[in-house]
């Protein structure tokens, strides 16, 4: 401190300016070391798919940052993998876009025809695909091509087909987008039929064709059995689980569903008579009547009596009048007839099952209970008459449910900027109070009574001090025996001995207290 007390006013300044590019070098430091490196993973990435990434990345708590414009996915070292397997699973494990028809532009000249024509293709594949990636739960399609050949001869010629592949998650999506897809596909490739593109998913499932689509293409493919009750349970499950947790609270109870349908598509016809209602519609009626001569039978056998031209010439016959007539009535009876043609969509629940199991925090009373009961399965749908069951469970002991600390870039980036806002702040202190310290310094207001002026008595003012002996005299020599004898004296002479700094810095402040 005496160092700090004797340098000048330029000194302490420089000293000052020293130990804030100290502190400032040393948050840099500490800032560059504590900040976590980070290393791209996904380039040219679309800035339609970033919050899908983001938000996959997030709930793997995989820490990201993105770059160059949202085009680039950066994580935090050592995450590598964790974040692939997060973007895997969701289907977002495309990095890149597949080049469109921009590949055209870096055709270089002379470029044959073949090379030409892969290039469009290529250009063509990549436009799909980018185009199909759009759809929801369709992202990261791949898309290959088989262009048409014509041919003079029209059986020789080959027609165009078209696969695509869609990611692992894409078993369960909505067979009319599925159609939609291969329709999309087919009206983008020239001479392409719907019938003609194939679409698989990543467990190579067939999506397309599939069912009726190479028919009257009214409909898609259908949906498997699996799919469908995996659908209905989850949806009934949410409905119901929505109306628990209003009702008794969150994660007071859990509600499960087991569903049996009937995916199978059919076409009922029925025709139905109207017997009640008879009114006869056609009545027919025949008249038949003949009238004339005829000579009387009579006469000996053979040509003499039956040629016309001996008829003269035989003997004498008689002769009779004919009267015929008859009539004949045919009536019809129109009868009503209904006929009904039904298709019967997939879908229809052969039986439902349901579980419902209660946290033992909640307590319902016998009516309580029954009221819970009756709701549950008017909001399921459920029917006893077909065979639905609900299943009750109380008392049960429910694990709680801790929401997983968010890691991502805005709490890595702000516990950054606290770092640097606390560091930043204990270097402004420390310099506030060194200058304090210095300032106080500078007034007298930290040099204190000394120890040994306290123990003096009090009664003694500083005029009762001995002055200093005159050693020439033997009045000097006496006082110095006096002052020998006498402790408080020897005390002070052994101070002034060993501090004589500490001694001048009180006799300078009693000199600056008196000239005040």
């Amino acid at each position: 401190m005496a160092l700090i007390n004797s340098m000048s006013l330029r000194g302490k300044i420089t000293l000052a300016a020293c130990a804030l590019a100290f502190l400032a070098a040393s948050v840099f430091i500490v800032k560059m070391a504590s900040k976590p490196s980070y290393t791209t993973v996904m380039t040219g990435v679309d800035p339609a798919k970033t919050t899908q990434i983001t938000s996959a990345l997030t709930a793997a708590g995989v820490p990201f940052e993105l770059q160059n414009g949202g085009t680039a996915i950066a994580v935090q070292k050592g995450k590598e993998t964790a974040a692939n397997v997060a973007l895997a699973s969701k289907g977002l494990n495309s990095g890149t876009t597949q080049p469109g028809f921009e590949i055209l532009d870096k055709q270089k000249l002379g470029a044959s025809t073949q090379q030409q024509q892969v290039a469009y293709q290529r250009g063509l594949e990549g436009e799909i695909a980018n185009t199909i990636s759009q759809i929801d739960g369709a992202q990261g399609a791949t898309v290959n091509l088989t262009l048409g050949q014509d041919n003079l001869f029209a059986d020789e010629s080959q027609p165009a087909t078209a696969a695509v592949l869609l990611p692992s998650d894409a078993s369960s999506m909505d067979p009319a987008s599925v159609k939609g897809i291969a329709n999309l596909v087919a009206s983008s490739v020239p001479n392409l039929r719907s019938a003609n593109v194939t679409i698989t998913d990543g467990t190579g499932a067939m999506l397309w064709p599939n069912g009726d689509s190479s028919g009257d293409g009214s409909g898609g493919s259908l949906p498997s059995k699996t799919n469908a009750e995996a659908k209905y349970n989850a949806s009934t499950a949410s409905a119901v689980q929505a109306m628990l947790d209003r009702t008794l609270g969150p994660n007071k109870a859990q509600v499960m569903v087991h569903s049996d349908l009937n995916v199978d598509k059919t076409d009922l016809q029925r025709l139905q008579y109207d017997t009640k209602n008879v009114v006869p519609s056609e009545q027919r009626v025949t008249n038949e009547t003949l009238k004339g001569t005829g000579s009387a039978s009579g006469g000996t056998s053979g040509t003499a009596s039956n040629l016309p031209s001996y008829a003269a010439n035989g003997s004498a016959s008689g002769s009779g009048n004919n009267d015929y007539k008859n009539k004949t009535s045919d009536t019809s009876n129109a009868i009503g007839k209904t006929i009904t043609k039904t298709t019967v969509a997939p879908g229809t629940v052969n039986k439902m099952d349901m579980s419902l199991m209660l946290d033992k925090s909640v307590r319902l009373t016998p009516a309580q209970l029954t009221q819970l009961k009756a709701s549950v399965s008017s909001a399921a749908g459920l029917n006893t008459k077909r065979g639905d069951t609900l299943a009750v469970t109380q008392g049960l002991s429910f694990t709680p449910t801790t929401a997983a600390p968010k890691a991502g870039p805005i709490p890595a980036a702000f516990s950054g900027i606290l770092k640097g806002a606390g560091i930043g702040l204990g270097a402004l202190m420390f310099l506030f109070f060194v200058t304090r310290h210095l300032r106080r310094r500078e007034r007298g207001e930290l040099i204190d009574e000394p120890s040994w002026l306290k123990s003096l008595e009090a009664a003694n003012p500083r005029a009762e001090l001995m002055p200093m002996p005159d050693f020439t005299s033997d009045a000097g020599a006496s006082e110095v025996s006096i002052a020998t004898s006498d402790p408080r004296r020897q005390q002070l002479d052994n101070l002034i001995h060993d501090e004589p700094e500490r001694v001048a810095a009180h006799l300078r402040q009693w000199v600056t207290e008196d000239n005040k």
